[in-house]
């Protein structure tokens, strides 16, 4: 029994007629219809009656044709994966990523390698800006994207800056921190801020806040929620509040160090291990920020 024999098969049944499989197939009539006897012979059995150029599934054909069906579909997919292993497609890939960019956009990223990358296992996990190294140092996950770290101390782990996120420091448009016409060091110390929350060493910590009463939460769309809530100020990425800006919801607060530009990037632990969905993605991701920037 051989892979060509049970495609033969499926196309004649499919068609019902060996002329019409024949031609489908870009093979001659007797072609196909010798590798249906030889497959006959094989099984023991007869699949199909012929009547002229027609035929009909015997009893034991109709048994199993859904098998052979999924024997061709499996053999497709062993063919797709080996081939996409030669040509440098990943054939599973986890991927790590913090909240900085939209979600539309991962959204429409996932989407995009699933219909390019269709035998591509994909994974995509979303964790705070500070956790993404070791999860890649670790191997939990093959790459990561997000905000790069300033402080980058693991000599195994590559950084590529694919652009830069614009940060702000907000607040909802009725907290007294928006009515200040000048606001200082000590006024962002004064009031509760948002911060961002991650796990290091099995503990749970915040991001470097400024202000002593903070409360920390995971993920930045968190901490725009909290600012849109009235709950306090925080420092966000310009990309999820652009909209609440225009809108007036949001302000931005009159610090002299109320905004700056920090790095987005990919993370990974070996760049021979770049293969081409990796490629694809921060190719994607870069052209985005190019965009979005200008």
């Amino acid at each position: 029994m051989k892979i060509n024999q049970i495609e033969m098969f499926i196309h004649t049944l499919q068609s019902g007629s060996i002329t019409e499989a024949a031609r489908k197939l870009n093979k001659s009539r007797t072609t196909v219809s010798a590798a249906l006897s030889a497959f006959e012979d094989d099984l023991g059995v007869q699949l199909l009656h012929r009547t002229g150029n027609k035929v009909q599934l015997t009893d034991i054909g109709e048994a199993i044709a859904n098998d052979c069906e999924r024997l061709l579909m499996i053999a497709n997919d062993i063919h797709n994966k080996c081939s996409q292993h030669l040509n440098g497609v990943e054939s599973a890939i986890r991927i790590a990523r913090d909240d900085t960019l939209p979600e539309s956009l991962w959204r429409s990223l996932v989407q995009q390698m699933s219909e390019r990358f269709p035998d591509t296992s994909i994974s995509v996990y979303v964790a705070p800006p500070p956790e993404l190294e070791q999860m890649v140092k670790q191997n939990v996950i093959d790459v990561a994207y997000g905000l790069l770290p300033g402080d980058h101390q693991i000599p195994t782990v590559y950084h590529r800056e694919l652009g830069q996120i614009r940060m702000m420091s907000v607040a909802h448009k009725d907290h007294p921190l928006s009515q200040l016409r000048k606001v200082i060091s000590t006024d962002l110390e004064r009031y509760t801020e948002i911060a961002l929350a991650y796990i290091e060493n099995e503990s749970l910590r915040a991001v470097t806040p400024r202000s002593s009463n903070f409360i920390a939460l995971p993920f930045y769309e968190h901490l725009r929620d909290a600012v849109l809530d009235g709950t306090g100020w925080s420092y966000v990425p310009a990309l999820l509040i652009n909209d609440h800006l225009r809108d007036g919801d949001i302000k931005v607060l009159k610090h002299n160090k109320a905004t700056s530009w920090q790095p987005y990037g990919e993370i990974i632990e070996n760049e021979t291990r770049r293969g081409v969905v990796i490629e694809w993605l921060s190719d994607r991701l870069e052209n985005f920020l190019l965009d979005a920037n200008h």
